[in-house]
Formats: structure tokens, sequence, C-alpha cells
């Protein structure tokens, strides 16, 4: 583990002078003001599948965890701390609890900076919802490519960081995983090799769905790793090489829509990955997807951009052919 004055200096609060880009005002808009946030809870949630942030769940998360605790205390004395995680000092977790539920809020509001922003000045605790808003604006908003990459790469980083305080945390363990998956995508197949990174994500995921059977992302991403995979190099050397085929990125799709078939992004990583192993042998299940997709009803900001994307894809899918 780095060093605690090496770790407060990553976490501490700072300036963001790069403004993001802003939720887009045409698609719909949530409000999940006073007592909404904990109301909608389970359906927002449902694809992390995390309990509501409140004290008595943020206790549980720092008895767990010591060390994280213990760092969270370090970050509360310094001079700059926010008052919600100075409160900690005096065993007072109900205001850490109200700024991390602020987090969520602003982040299924689709205020994805103001989400990152707050989320970072409270501490570990609240630097995992951060890194998650981060990561869905990079993968929902953001277009360029590089611009994307430098975002993806800048979440690893603080997400390596932040595990050895919570070595098995499941959330923070897909946020990392997530990260890798998405920096891959974007790299040649050289470049992506050289990282060392896709076997260990992989792993990650395989690991975190044999350990939560029940939750839909994990299947989607690992079907997605292997489509990767395949669309690189085909299936006999991705079989051989890392376990990867045709039918093994099929199955894991299948499972995700049998464990979930209401969140767009499912839909929207399916789709994505059968594009990757052969769009023409799979244009009409792709299109399908895509229709299903577009009628789903959504809750935040999160499952309306990846609606737009299935969308998009489908308006693209319909003026080419």
């Amino acid at each position: 583990m780095r060093s605690v004055s090496v770790l407060l200096l990553s976490f501490c609060c700072q300036a963001f002078a790069a403004d993001w880009q802003p939720y887009p005002a045409d698609l719909p808009q949530f409000d999940y003001s006073d007592n909404r946030l904990q109301e909608f809870w389970p359906q927002l949630n449902q694809g992390p599948g995390l309990p509501f942030p409140d004290e008595s769940a943020l206790r549980a998360l720092l008895d767990k965890y010591p060390q994280l605790m213990n760092y969270s205390q370090d970050q509360a004395r310094l001079p700059e701390a926010h008052p919600a995680l100075k409160a900690l000092l005096t065993d007072n977790l109900q205001p850490l609890a109200e700024a991390s539920q602020q987090v969520w809020r602003l982040h299924y509001e689709g205020h994805f900076q103001q989400a990152y922003e707050l989320g970072r000045q409270l501490g570990p605790v609240g630097a995992i919802p951060a890194l998650y808003s981060k990561l869905m604006y990079a993968a929902l908003i953001v277009q360029d490519k590089d611009a994307k990459l430098a975002l993806f790469r800048e979440a690893a980083a603080e997400s390596e960081r932040l595990l050895p305080l919570a070595p098995d945390y499941a959330f923070a363990e897909f946020g990392l995983a997530y990260a890798h998956a998405r920096i891959l995508e974007l790299l040649d197949t050289s470049a992506a090799t050289a990282t060392g990174f896709l076997g260990d994500t992989q792993d990650a995921m395989a690991e975190l769905q044999e350990r939560y059977p029940q939750q839909a992302l994990y299947p989607a991403m690992l079907g997605g790793l292997h489509a990767g995979v395949v669309e690189r190099v085909g299936s006999f050397v991705g079989r051989i090489t890392y376990g990867s085929t045709e039918t093994r990125a099929l199955e894991a799709f299948k499972r995700a829509l049998e464990l979930q078939d209401k969140l767009p992004v499912i839909y929207n990583e399916y789709v994505n990955a059968l594009a990757r192993l052969d769009a023409d042998k799979y244009r009409d299940r792709m299109i399908t997807l895509l229709q299903q997709c577009v009628t789903l009803p959504v809750l935040s900001a999160e499952e309306a951009l990846n609606r737009q994307v299935c969308a998009d894809h489908l308006q693209q899918w319909q003026v080419a052919n």
C-alpha cells in the first residue's frame, strides 16, 4: 500500500479547472430531491445493487474495512476537510451519509461533474460513487476518443489507490475492471495486449459473477470482454489464450438478460458485442435488441443516456439499410 502521505495527497480536496460537457437538455430530466432518492433507490441502483447509503450502511462499510475508517479519519483531520468528513472525528456518520446521498442524487440527475467534485471531497467513501460518475460520464457523454481514454486512465489510477483500503469491496472492484475494459476497447490490439489488463479484467469479472450471481452487469461486461478478444484474434486463438469464444460471449449476455431485461445498458453492451463478433451475421438480432432498448422506461440520466445510444444505433442501421 502507498504511504498515508501519498494517499492523502491523492484524495484531498482539489480544484477542478476543466468544465465537463453537460447532460443533454433534450433528454429526460430527473429530480431526486428530498426523500425521492431513497424512495426510488431500488430501481435506480438495480445495476450495482448497493444498499441505500444511509448512516447504518455507512457504519457497516467502515466497520467491515477498518483501513477505510482509519484513512477517512486521517483525512478528516486535514484543515481543508469537508465538514461531513470532519464529523467522523466525533463518531457522527449522519453528515457523511447525507453528503454521499447527494453524490448519488447528482449522478442520477445527470450532474456528473458536480457528483465527482463533491464525492472527491468526502474521502474514499465519497470517492467510490464519484469515480462511478466519472466513468459513466466518460462512457456516455464524451465523444472524443483521446479524451475518453484519458478519463478512463485517470479513473483506473484513482481506483487502484482506493482498493487497498477496501480490498474485496465489489463495487470498487467493478469500477476498476470497468475502466480497464474501456481502455482495452479504445486501444489497438498490440497496445491492448501490452497493458496486461485483459486476463486480470476477465478474472475480476468472472469472480464478481461467481460471488454475486444475481447481478446482471457482471456477465454483461464479461461477455463484452470475450467479444472483444474474438474480434481481435478469433475464437480459436481467443479460447487458447484467454478462454474467450463467440459462444461464451453469447452465453454471458443470455445470462445477463435473464437476470435483468429492463436496463438499457445491458442491451447497449449486447449490441456492441454482437457488432464486434459479426455485425452482418447478427444484424437481425441487433435490430431487435435496439428496438427493445428504445422502448424501455428510464429513471435516471445514466439510463436515459444508454437508451439514447440504442436509439442512435438503431437510426444508423435504418439509414444504412
